[in-house]
């Protein structure tokens, strides 16, 4: 699913926003996480942190694309 879909979601409260953000961005997320932290239960924290600040952030902003 392309990026403008999954803000809709975002816009709309739809939980699958979360869950097609994990399906495009988890692995690379993860990986960034993993690099930094080396423990796999503090990677799967920070996913689930990054998700429900990036659920709080969408409405109001409206970013182009969720990758930075």
């Amino acid at each position: 699913m392309d990026d403008k879909k999954i803000i809709e979601l975002y816009f709309a409260r739809d939980k699958e926003a979360i869950t097609n953000t994990d399906v495009k961005y988890g692995k690379y997320l993860f990986t960034v996480a993993y690099n930094v932290l080396c423990d796999r239960l503090d990677c799967e924290e920070c996913l689930n942190d990054t998700y429900f600040k990036l659920w709080n952030a969408i409405p109001p902003h409206r970013p182009d694309n969720l990758y930075v």
